[in-house]
């Protein structure tokens, strides 16, 4: 489908410049057959909303129309002209399908074109230009299908005329694109279909393991675009097995944020769960990395990650490495520097060193290393401090200015749900100068005025009733 990838990649960016206000449908799903593992909606309807806001996020980017130009040139060189040959052919929506992930190369594409003569035309020329990677189609149902061989196109029409359900009139499905809501882009993936061919690949030794794993009902990625950025969901809906037992669903309170500079460039929060790593000692994959023999080193580290832990980094004043500095909520009654002073002395030996004494701040402290290469850890209020610099401690230790008081990151988070299970936040905007302060090098001033417009970005992940939903935010401003 390289012919197709190529005009994808071209109007997705000269869809940008334009807008209007309807809404995309899934009308191939009307004859798509409910057993296919792969359906792809993706919106190319050129007054829709999503585009309309696309093109308002675009124009924040001072480059823009060079990218678009850059587009045209490469459409030109597959003997197509946006205007004249792609622009009048496209259709509301274009869904791809795989029918069988036996055979992932037969794709086809569903679209309705808007001038039926206008998109033959493009595809003589296209053609044409390119005759090793031709494209054919053929009418079905009112809609145009199209791949690189006929004989995925027949196999999907054959599979079409003789399917018992067809997709829209799957109850899963449905339920899965109704939280899709609109968006650009919206691929259903099909669970049970992923976990057979996944039980195939694996072999009958794998059949126990796959079990315990659990079932896939769906996946669903959706990439939609808002007035302030950038949003791709990803959501996975099934019933874990015995092989998550020790997985306990828990929701940060964000308690860690106030421990986090302001300036932090970059946080990640999650909360560990007890037991969370009983029994990694002993499983075969991790001993062929030498975790053979680590088990009680695991369980104890388990006791000091079993509440709400956090990391972060942010430029550190007159240093030349960054503070790196992890924030750890350990079981009530353990503590934390002490377990650590366990796990470090069972392993001096292969780690070449051992910690030594002192205070930071008016605490005591373990020092591990020496130099740039150093850690230093120490308990303060209830919290394990492991850090890279003494500012780590210091901050945990003294306070100031905090995440919770930065503007950026309360825009970042503004549409992260409660009790996430896990968040991560990039300040993007302010970590740019850094890049050219501890890079060696600048960033070049074409790529850093196309940068300017990226905020942050923030990824979180929630639990539901047999649902794990991941959301990455691009913000733009």
């Amino acid at each position: 489908m390289r012919r197709l990838g190529l005009l994808l990649a071209a109007f997705a960016l000269l869809l940008a410049g334009c807008g209007g206000t309807t809404s995309p449908s899934s009308g191939g799903a009307d004859f798509v057959p409910a057993s296919v593992p792969l359906f792809v909606a993706i919106n190319t309807d050129l007054d829709s909303s999503q585009w309309h806001t696309v093109n308002e996020l675009a124009n924040k980017f001072p480059d823009k129309q060079k990218a678009i130009d850059s587009f045209k040139q490469q459409l030109t060189k597959s003997g197509l002209d946006w205007e004249e040959d792609v622009k009048p052919a496209l259709g509301p929506e274009l869904d791809l399908v795989m029918l069988d992930f036996n055979h992932p190369d037969e794709i086809v594409a569903l679209t309705q074109p808007k001038n039926q003569g206008a998109f033959e035309g493009a595809v003589r020329k296209g053609n044409a230009a390119d005759p090793s990677n031709k494209v054919v189609y053929k009418q079905f149902h009112g809609w145009t299908v199209i791949s690189e061989n006929l004989a995925a196109i027949d196999a999907f029409t054959q599979a079409s005329d003789s399917a018992k359900r067809t997709l829209s009139e799957d109850k899963t499905f449905a339920g899965a694109m109704d939280k899709a809501g609109d968006g650009i882009f919206r691929a259903y993936v099909n669970g049970p279909q992923v976990m057979a061919a996944a039980r195939k690949f694996g072999g009958a030794d794998a059949g126990p393991y796959f079990k315990k794993l659990g079932t896939l009902d769906w996946l669903l990625m959706t990439l939609r675009a808002k007035s302030d950025g950038i949003a791709w969901d990803t959501t996975v809906h099934g019933t874990p097995g015995t092989a998550f037992k020790n997985v306990a669903v828990n929701g940060l309170d964000g308690s860690l944020e106030k421990l986090v500079p302001k300036d932090a460039l970059l946080y990640l929060a999650f909360h560990g769960s007890k037991g969370m790593f009983d029994g990694l000692g002993g499983n075969p994959i991790l001993q062929q990395f030498g975790a053979k023999g680590l088990d009680k080193a695991f369980r104890q580290l388990g006791t000091i990650l079993e509440g709400e832990n956090a990391l972060y980094v942010r430029a550190a004043r007159g240093k030349s490495v960054p503070d790196v500095t992890f924030i750890a909520s350990p079981r009530s009654g353990v503590d934390g520097a002490a377990v650590l002073d366990r796990i470090l002395e069972r392993y001096a030996k292969e780690l070449g060193a051992r910690s030594h004494r002192t205070t930071i701040a008016g605490v005591p402290a373990r020092v591990i290393g020496a130099g740039p290469i150093a850690a230093r850890y120490a308990n303060v209020k209830g919290k394990l401090i492991v850090s890279d610099l003494p500012a780590g401690i210091v901050f945990a230790k003294n306070g100031g200015k905090s995440l919770t008081d930065s503007q950026e990151y309360k825009d970042a988070t503004s549409g992260v749900p409660d009790s996430p299970q896990v968040v991560l936040y990039f300040d993007i905007h302010s970590t740019i100068p850094v890049i050219n302060r501890f890079g060696g090098a600048r960033i070049p001033a074409e790529v850093a005025r196309n940068l300017e417009p990226l905020r942050s970005a923030v990824e979180y992940a929630v639990s539901r009733s047999h649902e794990f939903q991941i959301t990455f935010f691009l913000r733009i401003k």
